[in-house]
């Protein structure tokens, strides 16, 4: 009796598009001239930079990379195997959605549940998850679709806690100033929209949907930098000078040295802010030091009305 013995291979049953889309190649003019007002903006002022405008900057060009690559790769006419180009665009997908939220616990002070979803944790398990569930499988099957299904499911898992986490938040938090409820409602759609990633690439890649999608995360953390700049300047009068750009005050800290101007305590600055109180007293010491006073009430005699 012969035995005829068959070898069985992954194939890839599903490759990228090459080709850029004329919605991401619009999202790309538009994300490279907001690139290019902020490299001037860095450049030109005359103050002292302060890092929330270089963490922009990043963010930025992250989303941009991320546009170009998943819109040009992979592309079979580049040297190399299209198994490096792969990894490529998943890993800039990846660096860019853990920037992003780190971004957001920086900036906005979206806190943290616990220690696994710490920045640190979370590099660590999509790492470790796009090596032994990506590209292990992947070099040996040559099936992007077996290789993408294994992977996607912690980024899944993590997303969804994370909604879930974030939702509960919302529901259960106290009235605050509508300033700090919108810049929080705005921080949580930009997550929303970020983790839609891994969700919509389990399916496939459809630049015109996807891109966009993700991509409007960026919009969405642009469009706080802008309110968040027009606050600064309505209130600018409460000071007798903006002292926030004198002492090269972050974000953050203007927007506390604000709140002490207008005689808030701490704990109701945290309670509007959305923030903890060691939080609050932290960036008022911080305040208090560029400014070159001791405490609270010498703050307060010095640039009150």
């Amino acid at each position: 009796m012969l035995f005829i013995q068959k070898n069985y291979y992954y194939t890839p049953e599903y490759e990228y598009s090459s080709s850029m889309h004329w919605i991401v190649l619009f999202m790309c003019i538009v994300i490279s001239i907001i690139i290019i007002f902020q490299l001037f903006k860095i450049v030109f002022n005359r103050q002292k930079t302060n890092k929330a405008s270089y963490r922009y900057l990043v963010l930025a060009i992250l989303f941009l990379l991320y546009n170009l690559l998943n819109g040009l790769l992979p592309n079979k006419s580049l040297p190399g195997p299209l198994f490096m180009q792969y990894i490529v665009t998943y890993s800039i997908s990846i660096f860019m959605c853990i920037y992003l939220v780190w971004y957001l616990y920086i900036e906005f002070n979206i806190m943290t549940p616990n220690h696994f979803f710490k920045i640190k944790n979370l590099s660590i398990i999509l790492s470790l998850s796009f090596f032994i569930f990506f590209i292990i499988p992947y070099y040996y099957t040559k099936s992007l679709n077996f290789a993408r299904s294994l992977f996607l499911i912690i980024p899944i898992v993590l997303s969804i806690t994370f909604l879930i986490y974030f939702f509960l938040t919302i529901k259960n938090e106290v009235k605050r100033q509508r300033y700090f409820k919108v810049q929080t409602y705005m921080g949580l759609s930009s997550i929303l929209s970020i983790i839609l990633l891994p969700l919509l690439t389990y399916f496939g890649d459809f630049q015109p949907i996807t891109q966009p999608l993700v991509t409007m995360a960026f919009f969405i953390v642009t469009t706080m930098e802008i309110n968040s700049y027009l606050y600064r300047l309505k209130n600018t009068f409460i000071l007798k000078r903006n002292i926030g750009k004198e002492y090269n005050f972050t974000n953050r800290e203007n927007e506390i040295a604000i709140q002490i101007i207008k005689g808030n305590s701490y704990k109701k600055i945290a309670k509007n802010m959305f923030l903890a109180y060691s939080t609050v007293r932290k960036h008022a010491s911080n305040v208090f030091i560029k400014s070159r006073v001791s405490n609270k009430e010498d703050f307060i005699k010095k640039f009150e009305k």
